[in-house]
């Protein structure tokens, strides 16, 4: 028995004192500029982006905060998020499982007759009861990291589930922001149309005066009726952006679809985002950007998991026991006299399969080489849709101001003609010329600024804005129960 206890003593030790098989993971290095190349005159700066955390907070629109904030407790995508992540919290209990002994109980009864007739031949049948009661264990000597290393790719498989899980709220605050900018274009875009219809029905209404009086030809009245008649085909298409909107809002928001008609009804301007933007530095968006996180999670992963496949090169030792109680009597089943047990180590050692096992390290090499692949091409696509949004943020600002100049010359020139055709100076023709023309301009100038939000918002997912980076350690804890 003495020997049996040192030499468990002697595995344990080893067990606690190994190195684990495969190699230690390296958090790949990327190289990245020190700052922004997009060559743009724009309100970015490189202070500390902490702000856009909450970023839709910045448009100040409490209505669009109470949204997100209600997608955030209802979304179904979200929901389903969270549910991986506790999957992938399960998963990593069963990994670490493996760490402990395997203990069963086991108990019995048995009544047992023997026959007379049988072999040895006995004077008359044997009759006796036997019971037993007790435990079995099993224990797997992790003497060479194969479990360990199980546990770390579970670990950074369930972090990998967290970030995702971050990335799909990132996902949803910007898809309800941008729905919601989308409700508010169509909304003023359809009163802007209206406005017009009454500025063109008014005209309509002075040519056909005029013509009743013979001082306008009914040429003039047929050109208004088509000028009226194309402003009031747009609106139609208007009201179905509108109404389009306020559906998909709902079902981001987790509710039924015509849930939100009545609360986005009213009509609201069209959300202004700030006018100076924290951008950080790129090592900032690549600290801060839930899928790099998730993807470089996920190549640690795949790194532990060549340590698993390597410990099955290796041979396995086991502690196995036995305790129980054993009689024929129960009465006399938990006597001392009763008790029988086993303990001993044990190992098995696959000399031969083929070459499987050493594929299967192969195998796992080679998806780890594609795990860092897949890394540095999300860091390349991040650092790309950063550059690339304030590019465009930064166009569609410029753009914006010369379209509002635009309209305002659009403006005057309406009311010039308009002066000018009343006193007999200019044709109807230059009317209708500058009624389309200010429709256009002030329509155009509505769109360019549901764009400058819309880019904004874009800017804002690629920064990865949206969710608190330190709030990444507490959900995984929570979730794997720690």
């Amino acid at each position: 028995m003495k020997v049996v206890t040192r030499l468990a003593a002697l595995m344990i030790l080893i067990v606690a004192t190994g190195c684990a098989v495969g190699p230690d993971y390296e958090r790949p290095e990327m190289e990245t500029d020190s700052n922004w190349t997009a060559d743009v005159e724009a309100p970015f700066n490189a202070a500390d982006p902490e702000s856009i955390q909450a970023w839709w907070e910045t448009l100040d629109d409490p209505m669009l905060n109470g949204l997100v904030e209600r997608a955030f407790q209802n979304n179904l995508d979200l929901a389903t998020a969270v549910q991986v992540v506790r999957q992938a919290a399960a998963l990593r209990g069963i990994s670490a499982g493996e760490r402990f002994p395997d203990l069963d109980g086991a108990g019995s009864y048995t009544r047992e007759r023997q026959s007379q007739n049988g072999f040895p031949a006995l004077r008359e049948p044997a009759e006796f009861e036997s019971f037993a009661l007790g435990l079995e264990f099993a224990w797997e000597l992790d003497v060479w990291g194969r479990v360990r290393r199980l546990v770390e790719s579970a670990d950074a498989d369930l972090v990998a589930t967290v970030e995702d899980m971050h990335d799909v709220r990132l996902i949803v605050a910007a898809e309800v922001a941008s729905e919601y900018v989308a409700l508010r274009e169509a909304q003023v875009r359809l009163e802007v149309a209206r406005k017009n219809l009454e500025t063109q029905q008014q005209s309509l209404d002075l040519t056909q005066t005029r013509f009743e009086n013979g001082a306008a030809p009914q040429l003039d009245v047929a050109q208004a009726e088509t000028n009226l008649a194309n402003t009031a085909a747009e609106v139609p298409l208007l009201e179905g952006d509108v109404r389009d909107a306020m559906l998909r809002l709902a079902v981001l928001v987790g509710e039924s679809p015509s849930a939100l008609i009545d609360d986005l009804a009213a009509v609201k301007p069209i959300p202004v985002p700030p006018s100076q933007i924290s951008v950080g530095i790129p090592a900032d968006v690549l600290r801060r950007r839930p899928d790099v996180r998730s993807a470089e999670r996920t190549y640690a992963a795949e790194v532990a998991r060549i340590g698993v496949e390597l410990g099955d090169l290796y041979p396995r030792f086991a502690l196995d026991g036995s305790f129980q109680f054993n009689s024929t009597n129960s009465g006399s089943l938990f006597d001392a006299d009763s008790v029988s047990y086993g303990l001993g180590p044990s190992f098995s050692w696959n000399l031969f399969d083929g070459g499987r096992a050493r594929g299967e390290v192969r195998a796992q090499e080679a998806v780890a080489d594609i795990a860092l692949i897949g890394y540095r091409s999300v860091v390349l696509n991040a650092l790309e849709e950063v550059e690339s949004s304030m590019y465009r943020h930064a166009r569609e600002l410029e753009r914006s101001t010369s379209l509002e100049r635009a309209s305002s010359a659009a403006r005057r020139s309406a009311d010039l003609s308009r002066q000018l055709y009343l006193e007999g100076r200019s044709d109807f023709q230059n009317v209708l010329d500058s009624e389309r023309e200010l429709f256009s301009a002030e329509d155009n100038l509505l769109q360019s600024r549901a764009e400058v939000v819309s880019t904004f918002i874009v800017l804002q997912r690629s920064l990865g804005g949206g969710w608190a980076a330190a709030e990444s350690g507490s959900e995984v804890a929570d979730a794997a129960g720690d």
